[in-house]
C-alpha cells in the first residue's frame, strides 16, 4: 500500500521530533474580522475559524448573578434551558405596614381595616394579564373556610394598606357560598404580588387556602428570561475580569445567519445575548470583539486545550465568531441529549476540533479563518447529512474523521504550510519497496494499536476502523 503525498506533513514523515511551521492558536492569533467567503457562492459548505471561544472569557457562573427587577439589582441563580439563560430570583417580603399589626378594640370587621392581617404568600404572573386569586378550605369542594376570611392583594413584594400605594384588590366572604373570598386583578408590571389575609373578626380563629388560575401562587421565586435579562450582571470564576452585563437579547430564529442563508438557529429554543464588560467607561468593551457581538450559551466548559468539562458551577458563552458557537449553529446543540451528555454533546466537541483543524488535540489551530470545509456526521438521526453526489462541494476531498480528542484518522492537511509537529497520529513505516507496513486498516499489519498509522480516505473507513462519527471534506490549501 503506497503512501499518498497528501497524507501527512513531510516533517512528520521524516521524524516526529523535527520542527514544523509555527501554528496558529487562540492565544497567539490576532483577533481579526471573521471571513465567511465561499458560503455565498457555495451554500453546501461552511467556513471554519481558528478561535474556540472568540473571547478571553471562558466561564460564567450559575450562582449569584444580579438581575434587574422593579428598578433594583437582585441576586438570582442562573440555569440553562436548552439554548436559553433562565434566572430564578428568590422572592421576599419587603418592609411592613400597620395592617400587619394586632387590632385594638373597635376595629372594623371587613377587608378595609388597617390591622389584623398576615402575609399569606406571594405570587407571580404575566404583566397585564388578568389574575384570579380564589380562597378555599383546602378540603372538600363545598367545605367552608373557617373564620370567614378577608383578603387583600398588593403590588410587588411589599404589604400595603387598603386603597393606598401598591393596593390592587380586596374582598370579603359575605357574598360567597363557601365563606371564602376571591379577587380578580390585573397583574402589575413587576409580575409579582403579595397577598394579605386574616379573619373577618380580628383575633378569631381562621383557615383558608389560596390558589390562582394564572401564573403561580404561592411562589418563592420569579423566573426571568428573554428580554427580562437585559441589564443582568453575570459573574466569572475568581481571578477573572469584572462582571459582565447583558445589554441585549434576541431570538436566534429571528437573527440572520452570518454565512449562507436562513436564520442563526431556527428551532425556537435558542437565544443570543449581547454582553459587555461592566465598566465606568462610556463605551464598555464587548464580550465578543469579532464580527457581531452576539454569544450563545452552551452547557459545559472548554479549557485552553480545547477539552470539554461537565460543570455544575458554570457554563460557556460562545461568541458567534468562535467554533463553539459555529458548531452549535451547524446543529450540534448539546441540549439535544437531554439532561445527560451523550452523542450530540460529543459531536459538538468533536466539531470544535474539526472546525479549528486541531490536529494535535491540544487546542492549537492549524487553519485560517474563512477556510471552506464541508462537515457531516453519522449520528442517528444524522444532523448534517453527507454531501450529495453532484453537490457544489464536490471539489473538496475527504480530510479526516474526528472525535473529541482530535482527528481519529487523517487523509490530508487543510493547509500545506500549517503542519503540525505534535499530531498524535503515528507516522507511516515503509518497507524496502516503499509500502506502508503499519496501516491500521490492514488486518495483517504486525503493528498493533498505538504503533500503526491512522490513515483513512473516506468516512466509511473512519467510522469502521476508528469509530469516528464526525467527518469533513476540505481542499488542500496553499498560501
Amino acid at each position: 500500500m503506497k503512501l499518498r503525498l497528501r497524507l501527512l506533513p513531510s516533517c512528520l514523515a521524516i521524524t516526529l521530533l523535527s520542527a514544523c511551521a509555527p501554528p496558529l492558536d487562540e492565544a497567539a492569533a490576532a483577533l481579526t474580522q471573521q471571513s465567511f467567503r465561499g458560503d455565498e457562492d457555495d451554500p453546501d459548505s461552511h467556513s471554519q475559524g481558528t478561535q474556540l471561544h472568540a473571547t478571553p472569557v471562558r466561564a460564567v457562573l450559575y450562582a449569584e448573578a444580579l438581575v434587574q427587577h422593579d428598578g433594583a439589582l437582585r441576586v438570582a441563580n442562573l440555569a440553562l434551558n436548552r439554548g436559553e439563560i433562565v434566572a430564578a430570583m428568590p422572592l421576599s417580603v419587603h418592609g411592613t405596614t400597620p395592617s400587619l399589626a394586632r387590632c385594638g378594640p373597635g376595629a372594623a370587621e371587613d377587608e378595609t381595616r388597617g390591622c389584623g392581617f398576615a402575609v399569606n404568600g406571594q405570587g407571580v404572573c404575566s404583566p397585564g394579564s388578568l389574575v384570579s386569586l380564589e380562597g378555599s378550605s383546602g378540603g372538600a369542594l363545598r367545605e367552608r373556610c373557617m373564620g370567614k376570611p378577608v383578603l387583600r392583594v398588593c403590588e410587588g413584594e411589599a404589604p400595603c394598606e387598603h386603597q393606598a400605594r401598591g393596593y390592587l384588590a380586596s374582598a370579603n366572604s359575605d357574598v360567597t357560598l363557601n365563606d371564602c373570598p376571591s379577587v380578580r386583578f390585573t397583574c402589575p408590571a413587576s409580575g409579582v404580588y403579595t397577598a394579605l389575609a386574616g379573619p373577618r373578626t380580628p383575633g378569631a380563629a381562621w383557615q383558608m387556602q389560596l390558589t390562582s388560575r394564572a401564573g403561580a401562587y404561592p411562589a418563592t421565586r420569579k423566573v426571568l428570561r428573554g428580554e427580562d435579562l437585559i441589564g443582568a450582571r453575570l459573574r466569572q470564576p475568581s481571578g477573572g475580569p469584572p462582571l459582565l452585563e447583558i445589554t441585549d437579547v434576541t431570538h436566534a430564529n429571528a437573527f440572520p445567519a452570518p454565512e449562507g442563508s436562513g436564520m442563526w438557529e431556527p428551532s425556537g429554543h435558542t437565544f443570543l445575548y449581547q454582553v459587555h464588560h461592566v465598566s465606568s467607561s462610556p463605551s464598555p468593551a464587548p464580550l465578543c470583539a469579532l464580527g457581531v457581538n452576539w454569544a450563545v450559551p452552551v452547557k459545559g466548559l472548554f479549557t485552553e486545550r480545547g477539552d470539554r468539562q461537565e460543570s455544575t458551577r458554570g457554563f460557556t458563552l460562545g461568541c458567534d465568531a468562535g467554533v463553539i458557537a459555529k458548531c452549535y449553529r451547524w446543529g450540534y446543540q448539546p441540549w439535544l441529549d437531554g439532561a445527560t451528555s451523550g452523542p450530540v454533546t460529543r459531536a459538538h466537541w468533536s466539531c470544535t476540533r474539526m472546525a479549528r483543524a486541531d490536529y494535535c488535540g491540544q487546542g492549537t489551530s492549524f487553519t485560517q479563518d474563512g477556510t471552506r470545509i464541508r462537515p457531516w456526521d453519522a449520528l442517528t438521526p444524522e444532523i448534517i447529512p453527507p454531501p450529495a453526489p453532484g453537490s457544489s462541494s464536490d471539489g473538496l476531498s475527504f480530510e479526516a474523521g474526528w472525535n473529541t480528542a482530535g482527528p481519529a484518522c487523517l487523509s490530508h492537511l487543510r493547509w500545506k504550510h500549517l503542519t503540525a509537529s505534535c499530531v498524535p497520529l503515528n507516522p507511516p513505516i515503509y518497507d524496502e519497496q516503499g509500502n506502508i507496513v503499519n496501516d491500521c486498516r490492514d488486518p495483517n499489519t504486525p503493528y498493533g494499536p498505538g504503533k500503526c498509522a491512522e490513515i483513512c480516505d473516506n468516512a466509511e473507513e473512519a467510522a469502521q476502523h476508528y469509530g469516528s462519527r464526525v467527518f469533513n471534506n476540505s481542499a488542500i490549501n496553499v498560501p
